[in-house]
């Protein structure tokens, strides 16, 4: 290996003595030095290929290792079998978790296993190990990147693979510190910092590491909050988005100390945000804090049910930002926050669940109203969501040109199931009840009266 190393080093540095003369002729002088260069390159490494890869210990070596892997190859589906065995004596859940990793790193680990075995038979009997050393420096590399790997969500572990095993590689041959020392040196000035290539790396890692835990913990932390007992859904809410909040704002504090980036920078930052935010994120903070508003006075928390302008439905959640509100044929809407803190809003669930609903009908002069109301009240009483206590109730409302104008009103405590279909279920029961009695309700009618003496055209015309 060292004189392989040599070999590259003398093809780099090597330098003709000295330069041509314009005598010579400089295509002639070309060819020749250039078959000469080949012809010295060429015996050099016919001379380590002799004396390094064709000797005698260079080949046991080269079959021991070849050895290790068939050996492995064979013997890791009869351990796989082995350990599946035992692993299903576990938990459903535990061996779930745990069969995927172990049973990927069972052949590299056979490899390992076997080369580390191999290290101190060819060390007892003379041989050298350097090749047997950088074999189970991969092998033991790949039982690493594999279980690390293994953690890291999908999306990144092919780029993470590629990544660990170029600095195995860089490892096994010797060459990693040199390498990392030389990208430490060579990079561009930034202020009073060299931005080089492992800086930048560093960078995307902790800040990768950092974000991903955050994310992790405050997914962990929200759901932990969501179950609180005793404490109210907006409260739940508020607690909920502070800690998100706080997370991410700790993780990028973090990441820019892991760099030893200065803080204070931070300031100049912050006052360009001020100035962003005070120009074109004006809707952004009011919907901001009319979120936090919103969370600390409660007038409006998940689960309730609102209508805003057009927009009836049950609040499904309540953010910094807008709030989603679920309407009856299943269609999400987010409403900004700021709409929710400044105009109209009918919380039909604010300090109760109970609803009352009106619903007018109208009925002939001849009727008995007397057995018209009772006939409402009757029809009302059989849906079975409307309230028994308070119990329904009609009213006559108004004797009309045409009609006497009843109202039926009744209630209900569950608001979020829906009005118009309770409505319609009482109207479709007391005009069966209606029928039942001979009780009609009256058409609209309207009398054209002709004066004497006044004419009246007719006139014809095809359809």
């Amino acid at each position: 290996m060292v004189a392989l190393l040599s070999i590259f080093k003398n093809i780099q540095l090597q330098t003709p003595s000295d330069p041509p003369s314009p005598a010579d002729s400089p295509n002639s002088l070309d060819v020749d030095s250039l078959k000469q260069s080949a012809f010295s390159y060429g015996q050099q490494a016919l001379e380590w290929v002799n004396a390094e890869l064709l000797h005698t210990s260079t080949l046991i070596q080269f079959a021991t290792i070849l050895g290790v892997l068939v050996l492995g190859i064979i013997l890791s589906p009869l351990v796989k079998n082995w350990i599946s065995a035992g692993l299903s004596k576990l938990p459903e859940n535990v061996s779930r978790n745990i069969s995927g990793p172990i049973l990927q790193i069972v052949r590299p680990l056979l490899w390992l296993a076997g080369l580390f075995i191999a290290l101190p038979t060819l060390e007892g009997m003379g041989y050298p190990t350097s090749f047997v050393r950088l074999a189970s420096s991969l092998a033991l590399a790949w039982v690493i990147i594999r279980t690390a790997t293994y953690i890291v969500p999908a999306e990144y572990r092919q780029a993470t693979t590629w990544i660990a095993w170029g600095v195995a590689g860089l490892n096994a041959f010797g060459l990693l510190l040199p390498t990392l020392n030389w990208l430490d040196n060579n990079g561009f000035s930034f202020g009073d910092r060299l931005i080089t290539l492992p800086f930048i790396f560093r960078a995307i890692l902790f800040s990768a590491l950092f974000l991903y835990g955050a994310n992790w913990l405050s997914k962990r932390l929200r759901a932990r909050i969501d179950t609180l007992p005793r404490v109210e859904p907006s409260i739940r809410a508020l607690i909920s988005n502070a800690t998100h909040v706080g997370l991410f704002f700790a993780a990028v504090v973090l990441a820019l100390s892991s760099l030893q980036i200065p803080l204070g920078g931070l300031a100049v930052l912050g006052g360009a945000l001020g100035v962003g935010i005070g120009f074109g994120m004006q809707q952004i903070v009011a919907n901001f804090i009319s979120g936090i508003i919103l969370l600390t006075d409660r007038s409006i928390k998940p689960d309730d049910v609102i209508e805003v302008d057009d927009t009836y439905g049950v609040v499904k959640s309540l953010g910094l930002r807008y709030a989603s509100v679920v309407t009856r044929d299943g269609k999400e809407h987010l409403i900004p926050n700021e709409g929710l803190v400044t105009n109209k809003v009918v919380n039909w669930s604010y300090s109760d669940n109970r609803v009352r609903i009106k619903r007018r009908l109208r009925v002939e002069y001849e009727t008995d109203l007397r057995t018209a109301t009772d006939l409402v009240v009757q029809g009302a009483k059989k849906i079975d969501r409307v309230l028994k206590d308070p119990a329904p109730t009609c009213l006559v409302m108004e004797f009309g040109d045409e009609a006497v104008e009843i109202e039926c009103r009744f209630w209900i405590n569950d608001p979020q199931n829906g009005i118009n279909n309770v409505g319609s279920a009482v109207m479709m029961s007391v005009w069966d009840l209606f029928k039942e009695n001979g009780i009609d309700i009256p058409l609209r009618q309207e009398e054209i009266l002709i004066q004497p003496g006044s004419v009246l055209e007719v006139k014809m015309a095809k359809e």
